[in-house]
């Protein structure tokens, strides 16, 4: 029997972890609202398993999750497949069913909060192409304290957009290292968190060479460089990390200043993508992702 892949581990992760999650069982005698969206659910599809988690949710029933998990299941995926994680990852880090921010009242409570459990959830959606979830984790790291977490989903998400001109701040905080790296290109950076990701890439981490591949395209702690972040991205799709391969496409399919668009070298990244079921390389998403904005930040 072949052995489960680690991309496989990562999307099941999240379904064993919600399992072991201990809530208040609920005693309500079942309604008739409630025995007939369960017994619509058994169709496995995914309108009517989100039918049963919001009809839960809005009861405060901790069952919510349970149908959440089974919503972000149902095959075949797609973006919404993604919100139920996300939301699942919402609920998880704040602890509660509810939208509020007034303490809950003691009798209210129905599980603890867990970012851990909350992060796997996030992560499963942004491995499959939410960019909302690439936001979510951007907080989540922040909240953590974890910067260098917090710049790589910042990054992801910017290249994603096309907001690269919203990280001006850390350009300007990265100034000195830019300088530095336009006269000894070769040296490594003289920021510890970019030379850290430096020395990562070249040792064959994946995750990092996207990382400095997003650097490059941004021009953060070294000058702008659309080649080598291309370069960077190469590097990791070919490993099999689907950003390295959505992003090789991006910097394709959108060309740039150094780099002739290639509609079609792009669409063979999207498709390598696309087979990770990361929902963004489908053509209808990328097709627009690569389409000319109405502005262009330089």
């Amino acid at each position: 029997m072949p052995r489960p892949t680690p991309r496989v581990l990562l999307y099941a992760l999240p379904l064993f972890i919600l399992l072991g999650c201990t809530t208040r069982p609920s005693t309500r005698p079942p309604s008739d609202t409630e025995r007939d969206a369960l017994s619509a659910a058994a169709d496995g599809q995914f309108d009517s398993a989100l039918r049963v988690a919001r009809m839960y949710q809005a009861w405060n029933d901790p069952r919510a999750l349970d149908w959440y998990a089974r919503a972000a299941a149902t095959t075949p995926r797609t973006h919404r497949s993604t919100g139920a994680e996300e939301q699942l990852g919402r609920l998880l880090e704040r602890g509660r069913l509810d939208s509020s921010d007034e303490p809950q009242k003691p009798e209210d409570v129905r599980f603890k909060p867990s970012p851990r459990k909350a992060l796997r959830w996030y992560q499963s959606a942004a491995y499959h192409g939410s960019p909302y979830a690439m936001s979510d984790l951007a907080r989540w790291y922040e909240r953590q304290g974890d910067m260098a977490g917090a710049l790589r989903w910042r990054l992801r998400s910017a290249v994603y957009m096309r907001e690269l001109y919203k990280l001006d701040a850390l350009r300007q905080a990265t100034h000195a290292s830019t300088e530095a790296a336009r006269l000894a290109p070769d040296q490594p950076s003289t920021n510890a968190t970019i030379a850290r990701i430096q020395r990562r890439a070249a040792r064959g981490d994946a995750e990092a060479q996207v990382d400095l591949g997003a650097l490059h395209e941004a021009g953060i702690g070294m000058p702008t460089d659309m080649r080598e972040a291309l370069r960077w991205y190469q590097r990791a799709g070919e490993q099999g990390n689907v950003y390295g391969q959505y992003f090789s496409g991006l910097a394709l399919g959108r060309g740039s200043k150094g780099l002739p668009k290639d509609e079609t070298a792009a669409a063979a990244w999207f498709a390598r993508a696309q087979a990770q079921e990361f929902y963004l390389a489908e053509e209808s998403y990328w097709r627009r992702a690569i389409a000319p904005p109405f502005f262009i930040f330089e």
